[in-house]
């Protein structure tokens, strides 16, 4: 798995990140990640010709940092940027309904949602970047997996083998995406298939986003990857309809191969899962708007991510494998409130959880419903239409 390593890093330096010369890079890494942290910076050094820094955590604590330098010192331009490293957490199982979870452990089992701050303002490149370790291959492959089944799997997802993996042009595909929706002025989502009935209302104070990210400086980078969705925001008093849905998803320590859900007035009113009341139970009451809507993840179809037939365990790798409906806390980067004042005015999801659920088929369809009534076809068969 060594060449898959190599080629995960590279992506990572060339793709997400896009570092340049003379640019300092700072990773933080864990024991269960070090040892990808040194391979990694090793080719940063040698690619930037400046010191790269690791930053070695332990239970939330540094507990050291290490400086790898080039075989060639290059002058530094002052510029900067960071990498996570992240490993799969481990976590308990989620047996007694009535136990209160601390945000230590609603963080482990991957549904807290990130927080809301005003005059949020990205100041460097930055990625998250989770590395395969064996709790994760036996969470998403089953006991006995190994973590080459994981390097396949992100080799598969990411193209990594391929001449055609690069997230360029991704960028500006996206965008565009924004803006068609954003000018067309649609008001209201209607979203069919055999398994999806649904009809949305989207949140006008919010704005669309997408995780490519673009600095005023205009460097461009890639918080995560794959890359491949649209966040519009949903209005969390309207909305109705039911759905399926169509890949397995994770909600605390489990896996669900499928669930049905009813939505009225924004809300859910009917939750069916096959052997897994206590954890629908559990997350619908942590908070009072959990059960609320808060986006619509629109992924195309026929993408790499979208073969997955299995849930990762991570919602930024799962949500790009189809549309998904989210329940609970928005993405931050659809609000651009300047001061808490200015959030405290704004109508939104503040749960401090939240739930992507997968509902995108080979026969979903999307229409949009402008203020003037008139229709705009968005997605058809499972295909974004522009």
């Amino acid at each position: 798995m060594n060449n898959i390593e190599q080629k995960y890093a590279e992506f990572i330096l060339n793709e997400e990140l896009r570092i340049e010369g003379g640019e300092k890079l700072t990773i933080n890494a864990n024991e269960e990640t070090i040892a990808f942290a040194h391979l990694l910076a090793h080719m940063a050094a040698e690619k930037t010709g400046v010191n790269v820094q690791i930053v070695f955590i332990d239970h939330g604590k540094v507990e050291s940092v290490d400086e790898i330098e080039p075989d060639f010192q290059e002058k530094a331009s002052g510029k900067v940027c960071m990498l996570h490293l992240a490993s799969f957490p481990s976590f308990s199982p989620l047996n007694d309904e009535n136990k209160e979870l601390s945000a230590k452990e609603l963080g482990e089992y991957r549904v807290i949602s990130e927080p809301v701050i005003a005059g949020r303002r990205v100041a460097v490149p930055w990625a998250i970047c989770y590395v395969p370790t064996p709790a994760w291959a036996e969470f998403v492959f089953g006991p006995g997996a190994t973590t080459d089944s994981l390097w396949l799997l992100l080799s598969d997802i990411l193209k990594l083998d391929s001449e055609d993996n690069s997230l360029r042009m991704q960028h500006q595909i996206l965008k565009n995406r924004c803006a068609k929706l954003n000018n067309a002025n649609i008001t209201q989502l209607i979203l069919k298939s055999n398994s999806c009935d649904l009809k949305l209302d989207i949140n006008q104070e919010l704005h669309l986003a997408t995780t490519s990210t673009m600095l005023s400086s205009g460097r461009l980078f890639y918080p995560t990857a794959p890359c491949e969705e649209v966040i519009i925001p949903l209005s969390k008093h309207s909305g109705s309809g039911k759905f399926i849905t169509t890949y397995p998803f994770r909600l605390f320590d489990r896996v669900f191969s499928s669930a049905e859900v009813s939505i009225e007035n924004g809300k859910v009113v009917s939750f069916k899962v096959e052997d897994g009341t206590t954890h629908i139970t559990k997350y619908l009451s942590i908070d009072e708007e959990s059960k609320c809507l808060s986006e619509l993840i629109l992924c195309d179809g026929y993408t790499p991510s979208s073969k997955l037939e299995v849930s990762t365990g991570i919602p930024m790798l799962d949500r790009m494998r189809t549309t998904s409906l989210v329940l609970g806390g928005i993405t931050p980067d659809t609000l651009q409130a300047e001061s808490d004042e200015d959030i405290d005015k704004t109508i939104i999801n503040n749960s401090f959880v939240r739930l992507e659920l997968p509902l995108g088929s080979k026969d979903l369809s999307i229409q949009g419903i402008t203020e003037f009534g008139e229709i705009i076809d968005i997605m058809e068969d499972g295909i974004i239409l522009f």
